[in-house]
């Protein structure tokens, strides 16, 4: 069986699919009711992408971080070693783990404060699938990747900003 989210082939009677952990025990075929419906379900994520982010060094500390978001308007940076995507540091990390620490912290390493490990998703997957995992994860950016290499980052922002440009171009002007 086909997962209707993220394209994986899965067993025949799987409750969930392998690889997007969507429930499929009461699939009952179609998913797509409307046009916006088909585009999160079709258009691979490299089509909203966006490289709102910095690519910041291991050694880079928090308060350079924050420095570099200020003056770029960005919200995350992506933790690079060697050009390899090895973490992800974002507004919500220093909300949540550095609140009320600011003066201890913002001199240590991102290394130390950031999520190791992101999840990525590929280039080519749908705009759903990124969705399904920033709902099951937690997560509001998601490196995207291309052969391996970061290619853009997928915030909540982004979906909510294409699904919104999407919603807007359908309704009908009225005098």
């Amino acid at each position: 069986m086909q997962c209707p989210f993220c394209a994986c082939e899965n067993m025949d009677g799987v409750d969930a699919c392998v690889r997007c952990k969507v429930d499929l025990s009461d699939f009952t075929g179609s998913v797509e009711e409307s046009d916006i419906e088909r585009a999160l379900l079709n258009r691979p994520l490299e089509t909203i992408a966006t490289k709102d982010y910095i690519e910041a060094p291991l050694e880079w500390s928090v308060g350079d971080t924050v420095r570099q978001w200020n003056e770029g308007g960005h919200h995350c940076a992506v933790v690079v070693d060697h050009g390899k995507l090895v973490g992800i540091f974002t507004e919500r990390d220093v909300l949540r783990k550095l609140a009320g620490q600011w003066e201890k912290c913002r001199q240590d390493d991102i290394s130390q404060h950031m999520t190791a490990n992101p999840l990525t998703l590929d280039h080519d997957d749908p705009i759903a699938l990124a969705l399904n995992q920033m709902m099951i994860g937690g997560y509001r950016h998601i490196p995207i990747m291309r052969a391996k290499k970061l290619c853009g980052i997928v915030s909540v922002r982004d979906i909510l900003s294409y699904y919104l440009s999407s919603r807007i171009s359908s309704i009908p002007e009225t005098i």
